[in-house]
């Protein structure tokens, strides 16, 4: 073990994966009456009752945010066009953050700035097939390419923007009434 993580450090490559067996990066846990996220038996659960409203869940990763990498999210949900879900990113505090979401066949770039968001991005996607209205996984990944950010859904590219990180605190948003699960996270740097 000790080997192979000496020779990533030597190369110059560190991977980083979560396959919440334990809350190492200090996700947000917390019950309330209509919403809680919770790591429990190797997922990060959260869940939403409350078709209204949106909840969020974040982690402070070990990344140098100065650096290229590549992040890889799975997340398991119903996918409809009824509700959005997605990843936050570039997370100061929950005032101000950045969201990729997705439904079915839309996505969207949001900024949350002094707890007013804004729609920056938006576009039609599609999802795997099959996905719509069932629990399916649908795999996020941010790349980090000097000042680009580059999101892809499900291994297809949907939209590369300029943006500047200012904040490695990435996590999980969920809105409506429903839940999902986060099963695993890779950060790749080099």
């Amino acid at each position: 073990m000790m080997l192979v993580i000496a020779s990533s450090v030597l190369f110059g490559q560190v991977s980083i994966k979560e396959t919440f067996e334990t809350n190492k990066y200090q996700w947000d846990e917390y019950f309330e009456k209509n919403c809680s996220s919770s790591v429990e038996n190797g997922y990060l659960l959260l869940s939403n009752k409350d078709k209204d409203t949106f909840i969020t869940a974040v982690g402070d990763m070990p990344i140098n945010k100065e650096r290229n990498f590549k992040a890889k999210f799975d997340i398991t949900s119903k996918v409809s066009d009824d509700f959005w879900f997605g990843i936050v990113y570039n997370y100061e505090d929950e005032s101000n953050y950045s969201c990729f979401l997705v439904k079915e066949k839309r996505y969207k770039i949001i900024n949350r700035t002094n707890g007013v968001s804004s729609t920056s991005r938006q576009g039609g996607i599609i999802l795997n097939a099959g996905k719509a209205g069932k629990e399916s996984n649908v795999e996020f990944v941010i790349e980090k390419k000097g000042t680009r950010l580059i999101f892809n859904v499900d291994n297809m590219e949907v939209i590369s923007i300029s943006k500047v990180l200012d904040f490695t605190t990435f996590g999980f948003y969920v809105e409506g009434n429903n839940s999902i699960k986060v099963t695993e996270v890779q950060i790749d740097q080099k």
